[in-house]
C-alpha cells in the first residue's frame, strides 16, 4: 500500500499526472479544486473534496479497488480542515486527511492547534483504528518555544502514548522531531529557505514493513512550494 500527501499549491489538474504515476493507492492533495478532484475517473482515481473556495479544498483520492467514505457529519466547530474517512481496500483503516490552516485573530488556534482540537473534540476519530493521518500539518518541532502547551511536540507525544501513531518518516529514517534532514516545504520555493511541515502518521506495529521517502527540491519546485511524501507498507498488514 502506498500513501501519498502532497500541497500542490492550485492547479492540481495541470500536476496531477506526475503523482499519480507511480500508482499510489491513497493520495491526499490540499489547495485542489474541486473540479481537479472530480476529473480522474477515468484514470482509475475516484476523488472526494471538501472545503470552502471551489478553487482551493482538501482532496482525497482512491485508487480503483480503494474506497472512501466520509465519516461522520461535518460541525461547524470542527477543525479547519481535518476530514476523516472509511477507507477499505488491501489494508482498511480510518484515514484524517489533513490541511491545517491558519485561524484568523487566533495564533492558538491556527495551524497544529487545529490538530489539537480535533484531539480535544474529535476523539472518536482516533479511536477506531488503525489510524492514519496524513497531510499539511503546517508544523514544525522548531517552532514549539512559540507555544508553550498546544504545540508540535506535544501532538506528536499525544498521538504515539494515546493512540500508538508515529510519523512515518521520523520512524523510517530514525529522525527526532525538529530535526528532519529533508524538508518538505520551500517558502517562496527557494532551496535556502527549508522547513518540514508534511506527516504522514501511521500504527508503529507498521512501521517494521514500512518505508518513507520525500521528493527532491530540484525535482518539484516547478509545480510547488511543497514536496509530496509517500509511504509504503506491506499490504499484508
Amino acid at each position: 500500500m502506498k500513501i501519498v500527501t502532497w500541497n500542490c499549491q492550485q492547479a492540481f489538474a495541470k500536476k496531477a499526472a506526475r503523482i499519480f504515476r507511480d500508482s499510489p493507492d491513497i493520495v491526499v492533495i490540499q489547495e485542489c479544486s474541486k473540479e481537479s478532484a472530480e476529473m480522474w475517473q477515468d484514470e482509475g482515481y475516484a476523488g472526494q473534496w471538501v472545503g470552502e473556495n471551489p478553487n482551493k479544498g482538501l482532496a482525497v483520492f482512491g485508487r480503483q479497488g480503494w474506497s472512501l467514505r466520509r465519516l461522520g457529519e461535518s460541525r461547524k466547530s470542527d477543525p479547519r480542515w481535518l476530514i476523516p474517512f472509511e477507507v477499505k481496500g488491501a489494508v482498511s483503516f480510518t484515514l484524517v486527511a489533513v490541511w491545517a490552516c491558519a485561524v484568523k485573530r487566533s495564533r492558538r488556534e491556527s495551524y497544529v492547534g487545529q490538530i489539537h482540537k480535533a484531539l480535544r473534540w474529535r476523539r472518536e476519530w482516533f479511536k477506531t483504528g488503525p489510524i492514519v493521518i496524513a497531510g499539511d500539518f503546517n508544523s514544525n518541532a522548531i517552532f514549539d518555544r512559540n507555544r508553550q502547551k498546544a504545540n508540535h511536540s506535544a501532538m506528536a507525544d499525544e498521538l504515539r502514548k494515546k493512540y500508538g501513531l508515529v510519523s512515518a518518516y521520523h520512524a523510517a529514517h530514525k529522525m527526532k522531531h525538529g530535526a528532519e534532514e529533508t524538508p518538505t516545504f520551500y517558502l517562496y520555493r527557494h532551496i535556502g529557505k527549508p522547513y518540514h511541515f508534511d506527516y504522514i502518521f501511521v500504527p508503529s506495529t507498521w512501521c517494521e514493513s514500512m518505508t518513507a521517502a520525500i521528493g527532491r527540491h530540484c525535482d518539484w519546485s516547478s509545480d510547488s512550494d511543497h514536496c509530496p511524501l509517500s509511504v509504503d507498507v506491506a499490504p499484508h498488514l
